[in-house]
């Protein structure tokens, strides 16, 4: 078993050689085919995530203990199951659900382990994909992939998946409506795929990336440049002068968040999904006064993500932007990624 593993927080990651696990009981062995990068494994490198100021939340503080390995978007080839493993067979294709729960909590009864408040989840609280083989717990977890190729497929447990559970919490939305999506990068370009299955409502992308932008111009959005001098006012020269109904921001720093909320008519709603830190300030009487709704989204559920591949599937849908690296170039596609250099999604492929 051939991994690619972090020792170290805030350092490289270096390869590991070891004795391939046995599946014991419910566990399912996978031969991992593709493993995503994701923006997260970028902050599980980085130790920490910034919370605003000065100030960072420590990946350790949540549970992450080290040596690990990374990755949570993954397809793979079923290898060996455990004895108690009776819904797949070796031979099989399938995408792994990562966010798993401890199964035993509120969260996890009504079928949302990514919001389990002791989570187990892959390639970050146990080892993940960065590797040639992984160890799901429970076959529960596998997922089919129907007609989609692996590469594109394994995406889909992450930022297809938290593209989809934002776009959920803002629809049902009106032909009239107005939606802001901030950030054009990997999950944007998840969104961009799902929006004209979900709504008609008159999308709206902001980004600093000009080449991205055009990407989605060419897709029939319309989109406005971050740079600009006044983002509001041409962001209402296509919602109109009252405001947009939603906005989803997959940045959500400082600027963006605070942009998002001045961006929202009466009765909006403002999702906040990505992890790049900062605050968001509010003038608390506004709340009340225009009856705004704020919450996170995170992830979503497995009976989602299921959901999410069939629509995928049956839809046809293009695929976003897909560039294919080998396992041996796991550092340089997370410096590529803390750059802005990836437009789309990476995906690691073929053996370590």
């Amino acid at each position: 078993m051939k991994s690619v593993r972090l020792v170290e927080f805030g350092s490289s990651l270096e390869w590991e050689e070891k004795q391939d696990p046995e599946p014991k009981d419910s566990e399912v062995l996978l031969e991992v085919i593709s493993c995503g990068v994701c923006h997260s494994d970028l902050h599980l490198r980085d130790g920490y995530y910034k919370i605003g100021g000065e100030e960072k939340l420590f990946v350790k503080d949540r549970g992450v203990k080290l040596p690990l390995t990374p990755g949570h978007e993954v397809v793979g080839k079923v290898l060996k199951v455990g004895s108690k493993v009776h819904t797949v067979s070796v031979g099989e294709i399938k995408l792994v659900y990562p966010w798993i729960g401890c199964g035993i909590c509120e969260e996890c009864e009504s079928g949302n382990p990514q919001l389990c408040s002791a989570p187990k989840s892959l390639g970050i609280y146990q080892d993940g994909g960065y590797s040639d083989r992984i160890l799901v717990p429970d076959e529960k977890w596998l997922l089919d992939i129907y007609d989609l190729s692996p590469e594109y497929a394994c995406s889909y447990a992450c930022a297809g998946l938290t593209a989809y559970g934002a776009l959920k919490k803002v629809i049902p939305l009106k032909k009239t409506d107005s939606l802001v999506i901030i950030g054009a990068g990997g999950l944007g370009m998840f969104a961009s795929q799902l929006i004209p299955l979900l709504t008609e409502a008159k999308v709206i992308f902001l980004d600093l990336d000009k080449s991205r932008l055009e990407k989605l111009k060419e897709l029939g959005f319309y989109t406005v440049t971050s740079s600009h001098p006044d983002i509001a006012a041409e962001v209402k020269k296509i919602s109109g002068p009252l405001g947009v109904s939603a906005v989803i921001d997959f940045v959500n720093n400082s600027v963006t968040s605070s942009l998002g909320f001045s961006l929202l008519k009466k009765n909006g709603t403002l999702i906040g999904v990505g992890l790049f830190g900062g605050e968001l300030k509010i003038p608390t009487p506004i709340l009340s006064l225009r009856s705004l709704t704020i919450r996170g989204s995170y992830t979503g559920s497995p009976g989602e993500l299921k959901e999410l591949l069939q629509l995928v599937s049956k839809n046809k849908i293009r695929p976003v932007p897909l560039e294919i690296r080998g396992f041996q170039e796991a550092n340089s596609a997370l410096n590529d990624l803390a750059d802005g250099k990836i437009l789309g999604r990476v995906v690691l492929s073929g053996k370590p």
